[in-house]
């Protein structure tokens, strides 16, 4: 979602700018734009979201996803926690480097 703010200080029409992500946990900017990544919970998954709403999902289970909670962008680093809710094995702090194509 995208709330435009006007030269006034007022929100403007609340925009919707991707669909089909559900279970959303955290999100945080990548520093390229107003590109960005979601954290989805449930389906162990770190999606890149881009300006135009298109997404891709970057990280999985495979690469140590364990229900990922929240997200920190430091540079080219994304810091990811996972929960580990459904596993109740491995919380941890995963570290992936960031390439947004940009």
């Amino acid at each position: 979602m995208r709330i435009p703010i006007t030269c006034h200080g007022t929100a403007d029409p609340v925009e919707t700018r991707a669909t089909g992500l559900v279970n959303i946990d955290d999100i945080a900017f990548t520093g390229a734009g107003d590109t960005l990544l979601a954290a989805i919970n449930a389906d162990n998954e770190v999606a890149l979201v881009r300006p135009d709403g298109s997404h891709t999902t970057v990280l999985t289970a495979a690469d140590g996803l364990e229900n990922p909670t929240s997200l920190a962008v430091r540079g080219t680093t994304v810091y990811i926690a996972n929960g580990a809710y459904s596993t109740n094995n491995d919380p941890n702090l995963l570290a992936a480097r960031i390439r947004t194509g940009e």
